[in-house]
């Protein structure tokens, strides 16, 4: 086998496997009922317990950035996702953070997610972890990928990141901040159903699946994007 047979051969596996999981993700979304907001109840600490110290320490680091802390939530979907989410805001409360640990299925469950609404209704949000990535083709929100091993470095990416987007965010409102959070979620949702992409299974727009032209544009372009950052450790592309 000469050199230009090896490159064919190793082009034809790659866009096998590319193919593969295409198809594999395409069916795997659209079978899959979700959520629009898995915070149940609230606690003081994580219902499941936090074995690595992820949550503790970016709730410690996260206070001391300037953060309020809310409390804990449960996760509200079933016995599969034993997950707590950390709820915080920040003191001009233009940041919510959420910072999840636990497990889904056996798989361990350590992200954080920050968000910021904006002006013009749409919203930004930055996460440490591409399994925290969620893909959004109408644009209502647009996500980051800051691999950072701190609260504060990825507080710092977030900022920049809005400051280069010339995002205006658009505070929560004291005392309200989880219910507007909540209500984010469900713009969010809608927007995305609007766009064909989701369908909900009720009136109460409380679960949804999402169409299979949603599935799939959804499930193609998340694995492209999640590739693609993989290779530049989340550079390229910084908005999606």
């Amino acid at each position: 086998m000469n050199h230009a047979d090896g490159l064919w051969r190793g082009l034809q596996l790659l866009l096998g496997l590319m193919g593969f999981w295409a198809v594999f993700l395409t069916i795997m979304f659209r079978l899959e009922k979700r959520t629009v907001s898995p915070y149940g109840e609230m606690g003081t600490s994580p219902f499941f317990g936090d074995p690595t110290g992820y949550g503790a320490s970016w709730v410690t680091e996260a206070v001391r950035a300037g953060f309020v802390l809310l409390g804990w939530a449960r996760d509200s979907r079933g016995s599969v996702y034993s997950c707590s989410y950390a709820l915080l805001v920040s003191t001009d409360r233009t940041v919510f953070a959420v910072i999840g640990v636990g497990r889904v299925l056996k798989m361990p469950l350590q992200a954080t997610w920050l968000h910021t609404p904006a002006t013009d209704g749409r919203s930004f949000n930055s996460t440490d972890k591409q399994s925290g990535v969620r893909i959004d083709l109408s644009r209502n929100w647009t996500n980051q990928l800051a691999m950072e091993p701190s609260f504060p470095q990825l507080l710092r990416r977030h900022q920049e990141w809005l400051q280069t987007l010339r995002v205006v965010p658009h505070p929560f409102t004291a005392n309200r901040e989880f219910e507007e959070f909540k209500a984010l979620r469900s713009d969010h949702f809608r927007s995305m159903e609007r766009a064909g992409l989701i369908r909900f299974t009720d009136a109460s727009a409380t679960q949804f699946y999402y169409t299979f032209a949603g599935a799939a544009k959804t499930a193609i372009w998340g694995y492209l994007v999640g590739l693609a950052r993989g290779l530049s450790q989340g550079a390229f592309p910084r908005s999606a």
